[in-house]
């Protein structure tokens, strides 16, 4: 992984932008008091929003697992549920 200033990447963009394109290798920028900023390849930026989206899902269903199994959740049938929508709706339409 390249290191760069952050004047030092201003200075060199468009070499360092080729150099993570092509040579498809990450470079870290730093300026001085700031948290780092990295470039990274396009395929691995996709690779990481893919492995973030699934991390978020497992946390979704375990959070989703854990209603579904705590015995004091209130339960609501579709009707149910579907009646309390229709009341929100109403109410909402009559403060426009």
């Amino acid at each position: 992984m390249w290191s760069l200033s952050s004047q030092k990447a201003k200075n060199n963009f468009t070499d360092a932008l080729n150099h993570v394109a092509c040579d498809l290798e990450h470079i870290k920028i730093q300026q001085p008091g700031q948290e780092p900023v990295y470039m990274i390849p396009a395929k691995d930026y996709e690779l990481f929003i893919k492995l973030l989206e699934q991390a978020e899902d497992k946390i979704d269903i375990e959070e989703a697992d854990k209603c579904i199994n705590d015995k004091e959740q209130e339960r609501l049938t579709f009707e149910q549920f579907f009646n309390e929508l229709e009341v929100e709706s109403e109410s909402l339409q009559n403060r426009i």
